[in-house]
């Protein structure tokens, strides 16, 4: 399987579940649905899937990017951290209600990982 096929099997099943989820009005399917299928990939696929998480977490979609950041803080996905950050940084200059909340919870997965959020203003000083 290629990166390519991963991810668009990835986002349909992302997005059969989450219509599921609304039809049950179950918020916790997609989470368990991507959960079950990440545990059912080989070590190759799964390094494939945590590119896809990363692509995830920058989305703009917060619903997609929640379940990213999920999935990344619960199998510990270091490869992520770049991309942490840099949605750390988004965060941190941006006006939506949810930011802070979301910032909080992004620093909280990069000190799990072992890294701190410096935001850009701390790096100029």
């Amino acid at each position: 399987m290629t990166l390519s096929e991963l991810r668009i099997d990835m986002e349909s099943y992302r997005r059969a579940a989450d219509e599921e989820a609304r039809a049950l009005k179950d918020p916790y399917l997609v989470l368990d649905r991507l959960h079950t299928l990440y545990e059912k990939l080989n070590t190759e696929e799964r390094m494939m899937a945590n590119e896809v998480l990363v692509e995830w977490a920058l989305l703009d979609d917060e619903r997609v990017r929640f379940d990213a950041l999920a999935l990344i803080d619960d199998f510990k996905i270091s490869s992520a951290v770049p991309a942490l950050i840099a949605l750390a940084d988004r965060l941190a200059s941006s006006s939506a209600v949810g930011a802070p909340f979301e910032l909080h919870k992004v620093d909280r997965i990069l000190r799990d990982l072992g890294h701190m959020h410096r935001g850009k203003a701390d790096q100029d000083h």
